[in-house]
């Protein structure tokens, strides 16, 4: 007796066959990669290096208090008067601060969490050990700016306005509100212990980055290493100094 073939003939689905993969699985893969312990620390790395090269330009901008009222305050009416700079990169640079703060404190989290189990195997990174106390306190350090970014806004953007003028165009009197404020000692010494987190987050936390990104070769590795310590020293050193300028000058 003839046996009926059960087989499906190939490209044939009958109601029991699995249905086929999502036309989104590129979109669920990259959702999947994007909240993945991996996908985060790339986002982190990305948002992180972003700001840190921000910091450099706003530093710059700031060494023009040394100059004096008038080019400091021309300036700063400069960067107010070009058309859409001042809200894009406020709202860039907020974005990015907002991302990178929400994603270093979940993946502290998922980090405490795979430490308290006993499963957990503790590796060094390289033949020699790169921690150090900066590499350690990155969440605090990050808590810290989280607090500092706000309260220095509030203190520039909506502090006291003092009206001058700019080649007889009204203009508001930045010298003068920041002479104020580094000529209170509290002040100043709360800038200096908050310069110096920032300084200390660059200093690990921009190599590190690199390193998320898959720069791992040694050579490139080491590179990373020293323009990261270097970068993030300079940084610091730069924005320590200011306001110990400003508070003994006369």
């Amino acid at each position: 007796m003839a046996v009926e073939s059960t087989a499906v003939p190939p490209g044939r689905r009958t109601p029991y066959s699995p249905r086929p993969f999502p036309t989104s699985e590129g979109a669920v893969l990259r959702q999947a990669y994007v909240w993945s312990t991996v996908g985060s620390k790339v986002i982190l790395a990305i948002t992180g290096i972003g700001l840190a090269l921000f910091l450099p330009i706003h530093l710059a901008g700031n060494l023009l208090l040394l100059a004096g009222a008038e080019t400091f305050n021309r300036y700063a009416l400069k960067l107010q008067s070009i058309p859409l700079l001042a809200p894009v990169v406020e709202i860039g640079l907020l974005a990015l601060f907002i991302i990178h703060v929400f994603r270093a404190i979940a993946n502290y989290f998922v980090n405490q969490k795979a430490r308290g189990s006993r499963y957990a195997v503790k590796r060094w990174a390289g033949g020699t050990s790169r921690k150090t106390w900066a590499s350690t306190t990155m969440i605090i350090s990050g808590l810290t700016i989280g607090i500092f970014v706000p309260l220095h806004l509030l203190q520039m953007k909506f502090g006291t306005f003092y009206p001058t003028t700019i080649d007889g165009e009204p203009a508001r009197d930045l010298y003068r509100l920041v002479r104020e404020l580094f000529k209170e000692p509290v002040i100043v010494g709360f800038y200096l212990f908050c310069m110096a987190v920032v300084g200390a987050h660059i200093y690990h936390g921009f190599a590190s980055a690199f390193q998320s990104l898959g720069f791992n070769n040694p050579r490139l590795a080491r590179a990373t290493l020293i323009i990261g310590r270097t970068f993030g020293a300079g940084v610091g050193l730069g924005f320590f100094a200011l306001p110990i300028i400003v508070f003994i000058a006369p």
